[in-house]
Formats: C-alpha cells, sequence, structure tokens
C-alpha cells in the first residue's frame, strides 16, 4: 500500500514537473504578444486612430494584466484623450503592482507634471532614479529638473540637470538647461563652456544664438 501511494505521489510531481514549463512559456507568449499591442497602440495614437489604439491597449491589458506596462500605456492613452482623473488611476495601479519600478514611476511623474503636480512629480522622479535596473536614470533626473524649474526651484533644477549628465554626458536638453541657469546666476565661463558642449551635439537655435551673443558680451566685458 505504501509503494502504491509513494507511486502516485511521484506520478503527479512528474506532472507538475511537466506542465509548469508549459504554463510559463504560455505566460511569456501573452506578456510577448502585450507588449506589441501596446507598441502598436502608441503607434495609433501618433496617427490619430483612436478607435484602434483603444482596442490595441485594452487587448494588451486583457493580455497581461499582472504587469505594468500594459496599465501605464493605458494610463497614456486615457490621458491623451482627456480622461486625466481616469489615467491617474492607471498609473497608479502600474506602480502598485511593481513598487519601485523606474519606468512606472517615470511616467506618472512625467503625468504628475503635466497636470501642475510639480514637487509630487519631482519626487516619483528621484524614486524612479532609485531603481538600479532602471536604465533611464539620466531621462529621470532630466524631467526632476525641468519640472523643478515649473516650481521654480533653480538650485534643485540645477542638481538635478548636473546629475542627468553624470549618468549620461550627452543629454543636449540638461546641457542648455544648465548653461541657461549658470548664465542666470552670472557663471558666465561655465555657461559658455555648457553652450560649446550642448553645440557639439545639437544644432543652433534661435535661443543659442541669443544666448551665445550675451555671454560674449559679458565675457568681453
Amino acid at each position: 500500500m505504501m509503494k502504491k501511494i509513494l507511486s502516485i505521489t511521484l506520478c503527479c510531481l512528474l506532472s507538475a514537473c511537466q506542465t509548469s514549463p508549459n504554463t510559463a512559456s504560455q505566460t511569456e507568449k501573452k506578456i510577448a504578444a502585450a507588449k506589441i499591442n501596446d507598441r502598436l497602440g502608441i503607434a495609433y495614437l501618433e496617427r490619430q486612430d483612436i478607435h484602434r489604439a483603444k482596442q490595441k491597449f485594452l487587448l494588451a491589458l486583457e493580455q497581461a494584466p499582472d504587469i505594468p506596462e500594459t496599465w501605464y500605456s493605458m494610463a497614456y492613452f486615457l490621458e491623451t484623450t482627456g480622461n486625466k482623473e481616469q489615467a491617474r488611476n492607471y498609473y497608479k495601479k502600474a506602480i502598485a503592482i511593481s513598487p519601485g519600478k523606474g519606468e512606472a514611476l517615470n511616467n506618472y511623474g512625467t503625468f504628475l507634471c503635466r497636470t501642475g503636480e510639480y514637487r509630487d512629480a519631482v519626487a516619483h522622479f528621484v524614486r524612479a532614479t532609485q531603481d538600479a535596473h532602471y536604465l533611464e536614470q539620466a531621462a529621470a533626473f532630466e524631467n526632476a529638473g525641468v519640472c523643478s524649474l515649473k516650481i521654480p526651484d533653480s538650485k534643485n533644477a540645477m542638481a538635478y540637470f548636473q546629475r542627468s549628465l553624470e549618468e549620461d554626458p550627452g543629454r543636449p536638453k540638461a546641457m542648455i538647461e544648465l548653461a541657461e541657469l549658470n548664465f542666470k546666476q552670472g557663471d558666465y565661463t561655465k555657461a559658455k563652456q555648457q553652450l560649446t558642449e550642448y553645440l557639439k551635439v545639437a544644432s543652433p537655435s534661435v535661443e543659442t544664438f541669443i544666448l551665445e551673443k550675451k555671454l560674449d558680451t559679458k565675457l568681453s566685458a
């Protein structure tokens, strides 16, 4: 009798081992399909094809409701189509699914900055930079700088732009913002240096031309 029980138990364990990889494979396929539908949704949204965009985002959410990507993609759609409060709930759900995930925090931060909640936005950007696996930490620091300027908080904005360039020295937005901030603070030499670095990686504009002329006037004086 004992041998029979052991045999049945062993059979069940082997059966579990055989079905588990298949289940995992199906889940991975659904997640991959959901991410494709998210990208298609964004593409349709950029073309102003709202109906198809919504269809793709809803399908992605149905395929993979347990990953944050499908929630913040749908949140972006809702925000873009004017449903801001509903969008807020979807952004929050993305964070709730994966607390501390840099991309979800950064995306919600951009939403908050667009809706004028600047201090809360900066806090979310900073939290995003604390995710060691997040590949866009430089972007999150830059976003924190841009949103700090809207408070306005020039001191922290400057610190965030500097951190952004420490993470990625080739970010034009952080360079030109630092050049402008240093000009306003009277550090014309540093502003000139940053403007020069900016012009190595970005095309000149009317704004950069004006800043360059103002710097040349100050430095020659």
